[in-house]
Protein backbone atom coordinates (compact mmCIF):
# COMPACT_ATOMS: atom_id res chain seq x y z
CA UNK A 1 0.00 0.00 0.00
CA UNK A 2 1.50 3.45 -1.00
CA UNK A 3 1.78 5.79 1.54
CA UNK A 4 0.38 9.33 1.24
CA UNK A 5 3.38 12.18 0.27
CA UNK A 6 2.43 14.48 2.76
CA UNK A 7 2.42 11.40 5.74
CA UNK A 8 6.09 11.86 6.47
CA UNK A 9 6.06 15.59 6.59
CA UNK A 10 2.89 15.80 9.22
CA UNK A 11 4.36 12.87 11.09
CA UNK A 12 7.79 15.20 11.43
CA UNK A 13 5.39 18.21 12.75
CA UNK A 14 3.31 15.51 14.83
CA UNK A 15 6.71 14.33 16.50
CA UNK A 16 7.90 17.85 16.83
CA UNK A 17 5.25 19.30 18.80
CA UNK A 18 4.84 16.02 20.41
CA UNK A 19 8.06 15.92 22.09
CA UNK A 20 7.73 19.81 22.85
CA UNK A 21 4.44 19.47 24.78
CA UNK A 22 5.89 16.80 26.63
CA UNK A 23 8.84 18.66 27.69
CA UNK A 24 6.59 21.48 28.50
CA UNK A 25 3.67 19.24 30.52
CA UNK A 26 6.70 17.28 32.45
CA UNK A 27 8.43 20.89 33.45
CA UNK A 28 5.46 22.16 34.17
CA UNK A 29 3.53 19.17 36.35
CA UNK A 30 6.32 17.78 37.93
CA UNK A 31 7.53 21.67 38.98
CA UNK A 32 3.77 23.03 40.15
CA UNK A 33 4.06 19.53 42.30
CA UNK A 34 7.31 20.20 43.86
CA UNK A 35 6.59 23.77 44.55
CA UNK A 36 2.93 22.67 46.01
CA UNK A 37 4.53 20.65 47.85
CA UNK A 38 7.48 22.65 49.61
CA UNK A 39 5.45 25.81 49.60
CA UNK A 40 1.93 25.22 49.53
CA UNK A 41 -0.30 21.86 50.39
CA UNK A 42 -1.26 19.22 48.25
CA UNK A 43 -4.94 19.44 46.18
CA UNK A 44 -6.63 19.09 43.79
CA UNK A 45 -4.74 21.88 41.82
CA UNK A 46 -1.69 19.81 42.17
CA UNK A 47 -3.36 16.98 40.28
CA UNK A 48 -4.45 19.27 37.33
CA UNK A 49 -1.47 20.30 36.83
CA UNK A 50 0.26 16.75 36.67
CA UNK A 51 -2.52 15.65 34.28
CA UNK A 52 -0.21 18.39 31.72
CA UNK A 53 1.77 15.32 32.05
CA UNK A 54 -0.21 13.44 29.03
CA UNK A 55 -2.54 16.62 28.12
CA UNK A 56 0.20 18.49 26.83
CA UNK A 57 2.09 16.25 24.45
CA UNK A 58 -1.82 15.51 22.50
CA UNK A 59 -2.48 19.14 22.46
CA UNK A 60 1.22 20.15 20.99
CA UNK A 61 0.98 17.11 18.80
CA UNK A 62 -2.20 17.31 17.42
CA UNK A 63 -2.00 21.12 16.62
CA UNK A 64 1.41 20.62 15.12
CA UNK A 65 0.14 17.44 13.06
CA UNK A 66 -2.40 20.21 11.70
CA UNK A 67 -0.37 22.94 11.10
CA UNK A 68 1.87 20.70 9.37
CA UNK A 69 -0.97 19.75 7.02
CA UNK A 70 -1.65 23.35 6.64
CA UNK A 71 1.71 24.11 5.67
CA UNK A 72 1.87 21.29 3.38
CA UNK A 73 -0.89 22.21 1.79
CA UNK A 74 0.35 25.55 0.71
CA UNK A 75 3.57 24.44 -0.31
CA UNK A 76 1.88 21.58 -2.46
CA UNK A 77 -0.65 24.82 -4.07
CA UNK A 78 2.10 27.24 -4.57
CA UNK A 79 3.85 24.22 -6.33
CA UNK A 80 0.48 23.36 -8.44
CA UNK A 81 0.03 27.39 -8.91
CA UNK A 82 3.82 28.12 -10.29
CA UNK A 83 3.96 24.76 -12.71
CA UNK A 84 0.33 25.73 -14.24
CA UNK A 85 1.44 29.52 -15.12
CA UNK A 86 4.04 27.77 -17.31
Amino acid sequence: MAVPPFYRFIKGFALIGLLLGFSFGFLYGVGGFFHDLLLAELNTGTLLALNALWGMPLIGGGAAAFAGFFLWMLLYLRKKLSTANR
